[in-house]
């Protein structure tokens, strides 16, 4: 995750339920959108060392509105119109989310702290936070009057123990095969030596012995082998 020292002091959002996807970016990198009073652009325009970081939010936002898993309060498109040959501005009204024949405004469009929290959840955004408090031993708690990220209002603790991906619970005769045939005929697979990979006899025998049929088992070989191991296994040594 993005870890920041200097982040400023934004407990002031704690309270806000709603927030443009312009707003939504600019606090998701870390950034008070107070201070700048044309968000993004604002942002671009004075080189903030996280502008890219904000804008690539604010398009991952918009993509989620597009895609329908981010549902917003109220979706407002932005067009330029021209009102003669000299003068023109933009001109907002609300659209549906998944119609493609407009832009969507960052600025108008508005959606909830929950839906933002949850996208963040489930897309597992890596959004800016600052450092966890160093834990001492005449502290019995984490100070919550400290600043912290408005979307991580309370930083979760770090343990090893805690898996890089999610685990989703889902059980089949499939995958205990293809567990199965990591343990037994995988795991001292060397990379670095291809001939230790096992032939794909090897594989299908050994889960036919295990009750796999032929297409379970071709299946199986085929998802743990990799592409360039596709003709390639152990070779019996030479005798001399």
């Amino acid at each position: 995750m993005p870890v920041i020292e200097d982040l400023p002091d934004l407990t002031h959002w704690r309270t806000v339920q709603e927030f443009s996807i312009s707003q939504a970016a600019l606090l998701l990198s870390g950034i008070d959108p107070y201070d700048y009073d044309n968000g993004l652009d604002d942002v671009k325009n004075h080189r903030h060392p996280r502008w890219k970081l904000a804008w690539g939010f604010s398009e991952g936002i918009v993509s989620a509105i597009r895609r329908g898993v981010l549902t917003p309060v109220q979706c407002f498109a932005i067009r330029w119109v021209e009102h003669d040959q000299w003068n023109g501005g933009w001109d907002y009204f609300e659209m549906k989310p998944n119609d493609r024949k407009y832009e969507i405004s960052k600025d108008k469009t508005l959606i909830t702290r929950d839906s933002l929290f949850a996208w963040v959840e489930n897309e597992r955004v890596d959004f800016v936070r600052k450092p966890l408090p160093e834990k001492k031993s005449n502290i019995n708690k984490w100070n919550s009057d400290s600043p912290s990220n408005v979307i991580d209002i309370e930083p979760e603790p770090v343990t090893t123990n805690i898996p890089l991906l999610p685990k989703y619970e889902h059980k089949s005769e499939g995958l205990e095969f293809v567990q199965d045939a990591i343990k037994e005929l995988w795991s001292t697979y060397d990379p670095e030596d291809p001939q230790t990979a096992p032939t794909k006899n090897e594989v299908i025998d050994y889960l036919k012995s295990k009750g796999a049929t032929s297409n379970m088992a071709d299946a199986v070989n085929l998802i743990l082998r990799p592409t360039h191991l596709q003709g390639i296994g152990r070779r019996a040594k030479k005798t001399t």
